[in-house]
């Protein structure tokens, strides 16, 4: 017998005059909730103005100002970039059918990675808008991303989205559509890419003193590419060319910080 089964919890949160709130829209309100007060604790340690010709941390009143100011940027960037990273990532060929579904995102089907893209986007027009080092509000928004994932995931497990392959363990969870209990991949993803990854990067934060910017960032980039590619072999996900596209994905985000390492490296050199 599974140790738990989610087959009786409801994806819908409370409704509220008839209008339902699920798991999925809580997750994400409480999580950009904590990334606010989070951002706003660590953001004079990390981020950097161009303001006066050269990189100066940011005064205490600044902090406010990027923070608050960005948030609905932020809003933006996620829900469209995952939206979007999404159908064009994971389900094309559903979405190519019929392109008004791409809409109904009450339906489900963001992707992180795609999300990522979205806000990397919107943050690269607010930094130029702002004068604000640019890696320097990587570094910000990798601090706080693990936030965000850790709940996320929890909110997939009530829903019952992207569960692992069956197993026989003691904590194999049974999950609405399946006949056995599955690897509750959610919970090891909100334990690794959130708990975990969260762990590391404040813990970064606070005892490296001499770090560069976009160290944070690239220190992100290796944790979460390298926790997603090993517990996506867990997933009950198709292939491509032996891989998951999450793990292909995840590939090229521990790539990119590597490069991104190699010329932060070789730039501070030559300084």
């Amino acid at each position: 017998m599974p140790f738990f089964s989610v087959t009786s919890v409801s994806p819908v949160c409370v409704s509220v005059f008839g209008l339902d709130v699920y798991w999925y829209g809580v997750a994400y309100v409480v999580s950009l909730w904590l990334a606010l007060f989070y951002a706003k604790r660590v953001a004079g340690g990390v981020l950097r103005s161009t303001e006066i010709g050269a990189f100066q941390q940011i005064t205490s009143s600044q902090v406010k100002r990027y923070v608050d100011s960005f948030l609905p940027l932020a809003c933006i960037g996620i829900i469209i970039g995952g939206r979007l990273g999404h159908v064009l990532f994971f389900d094309m060929s559903y979405y190519f059918h019929d392109l008004r579904k791409i809409l109904f995102i009450r339906d489900g089907g963001m992707s992180f990675h795609g999300g990522l893209l979205g806000i990397i986007a919107v943050a690269a027009w607010f930094c130029r808008k702002e004068q604000i080092q640019l890696i320097s509000y990587f570094d910000l928004i990798s601090m706080v991303a693990p936030i965000g994932l850790g709940i996320g995931r929890l909110a997939n497990f009530v829903n019952s989205e992207l569960y692992g392959v069956p197993t026989n363990l003691p904590w194999g969870v049974l999950f609405h559509g399946t006949l056995e209990p599955r690897h509750p991949t959610q919970i090891y993803e909100a334990l690794t890419e959130g708990v975990l990854t969260l762990s590391i990067l404040a813990l970064f934060y606070c005892c490296r003193k001499r770090r560069q910017p976009g160290d944070i960032s690239v220190l992100f980039l290796l944790c979460y590419g390298t926790s997603r590619f090993l517990i996506d072999f867990l997933k009950d996900s198709r292939h491509y060319c032996g891989l998951t596209m999450g793990q292909w994905l995840s590939l090229i985000m521990v790539f990119g910080g590597i490069l991104l390492s190699y010329f932060l490296r070789k730039s501070a050199k030559s300084a």
